[in-house]
């Protein structure tokens, strides 16, 4: 037993002096290399972002061995050199301008070198610079008004005002006149109109809106956006043989132009295929004035009738019957309903009181949609107007101008367009389709082939 002792102790110090053996390799390993030695790094990085570029600034310590400063990129692939000059035993700032940068963040590196080969460590920063993403999500100036004047062929633009806060400097307009000279012109905040004289019908402009952010380098801006002067229609229309003057209510179904009499029936026109309408179909008494104070076509096979005691109601035509059916789908599903004027839409319905302008979301089963009753202006002063393809409400003003005004598919007016001069001998407008039709003061029809894009004389 003694001797096994003896046996395991001579072995433990074997082990131990082989580990000691070891660790003196280890150590003399590293006793013989110098040590690493670091140059003061980069600090305090900033990015000032700019349109496509960006602003870098740093600060170098007080470290006199700094000869330069590397700057890498692209997963350091890529990379610029460059020289630091001391001018102060102190911190010193320095910088740098980054161009042609895509939109967006980058990951930039920063490392501080000298000849002798000696470095810093590594200091990274997320560089950041804007572009047309960026600017498109700022509140730029939208196109209020367009008017053209064709007898002095001068395009005028009206913007929307500038709100505090939206960091826009300017509008950036460009354009040819009739004599073929480019003009780049500058709306500035304080002002929303320009007119651009010598300019030819059916010509376009483009327009830009110029942001300056005060924690950039450089202006933004959005893309450019078109507008363009309406082509001039010189035409009277054609004369139409239909309808029963105006005391009587017209609107569109699907096509065809029904008219709403004083003995409650609804005459149906369709289109013939030479760009008339022929009388296709009575169906007498379906809606007794006496009962309704309005009528009109909504939605689907759906009517909307506003009765004497302004309530709204709703009903289904079946044309399809031997005998159409006007079929309730609801009685007064809507109340206090006094407006004296409804225009009809698809979705939606008008409501115009005293140039006060309503808008009412119906649905076919008779129920009402959130938003319902919104003003949509309080500035409707029209007394002659119809609803162009859902999509434009068209207006005839005291002085016989003719005005687009476009709408949302929600209903709200987006822009107020000139398209029209000598409309003050019409007194009511109806559309069906792509066609306008326009009634004079002796309950005459007059058809045009309508386009909102077109600047119509008609006198």
């Amino acid at each position: 037993m003694k001797s096994l002792h003896t046996i395991f102790g001579l072995l433990w110090v074997f082990m131990l002096l082989v580990g000691c053996d070891k660790m003196n390799d280890v150590q003399k390993k590293f006793a013989s290399q110098e040590e690493q030695v670091y140059l003061g790094k980069v600090d305090s990085l900033k990015c000032v972002p700019g349109f496509g570029r960006a602003k870098i600034v740093w600060s170098i310590g007080s470290d006199p061995r700094i000869e330069r400063t590397i700057v890498y990129w692209n997963m350091r692939k890529d990379s610029l050199v460059i020289p630091f000059h001391r001018n102060t035993p102190g911190i010193q700032k320095d910088s740098i301008i980054v161009e042609n940068l895509p939109e967006g963040t980058s990951l930039y590196e920063f490392r501080n070198t000298n000849s002798s080969g000696e470095s810093s460590l590594y200091s990274s920063l997320s560089v950041f610079s804007w572009g047309l993403n960026f600017a498109e999500s700022l509140q730029g100036l939208r196109l209020r008004s367009k008017e053209f004047d064709y007898g002095r062929s001068v395009l005028k633009l009206i913007f929307s005002d500038c709100v505090e806060g939206d960091n826009v400097q300017y509008i950036e307009i460009q354009y040819s006149d009739a004599d073929g000279t480019s003009h780049t012109l500058r709306v500035p905040r304080n002002m929303n109109s320009i007119e651009l004289p010598n300019f030819r019908n059916g010509e376009t402009a483009k327009f830009r809106t110029v942001f300056f952010l005060s924690d950039g380098i450089d202006t933004v801006y959005n893309d450019y956006q078109t507008v363009r002067a309406p082509q001039v229609i010189e035409e009277c229309g054609t004369k139409l043989t239909i309808g029963n003057g105006l005391g009587n209510r017209y609107f569109e179904h699907e096509g065809s132009l029904c008219e709403w009499n004083a003995s409650g029936d609804v005459v149906f026109y369709d289109p013939d295929g030479n760009g008339s309408f022929v009388r296709s179909r009575v169906i007498s008494a379906l809606a007794p004035p006496a009962y309704f104070r309005d009528f009109f076509f909504y939605d689907d096979d759906k009517y909307i009738g506003i009765t004497r005691e302004n309530k709204v109601d709703m009903y289904r035509l079946d044309l399809s019957a031997e005998s159409p059916v006007l079929a309730v789908v609801k009685k007064g599903f809507g109340s206090s309903f006094n407006m004296p004027s409804f225009i009809p839409a698809r979705g939606f319905f008008y409501s115009l009181d005293k140039g006060v302008l309503r808008v009412w979301y119906a649905n076919n089963n008779a129920t009402w949609n959130s938003g319902n009753g919104s003003t949509v202006t309080k500035e409707f002063k029209f007394n002659r107007y119809a609803l162009f393809n859902y999509s434009s409400l068209l207006v005839i003003d005291s002085n016989g101008y003719l005005w687009e005004l476009p709408i949302t598919t929600s209903g709200y007016l987006i822009a107020k367009n000139k398209i029209g001069q000598g409309w003050s001998r019409f007194q009511r407008l109806v559309t069906v389709g792509n066609k306008l039709l326009a009634i004079d003061e002796n309950g005459d029809f007059w058809k045009f082939d309508f386009d909102v894009d077109h600047y119509w004389i008609v006198d």
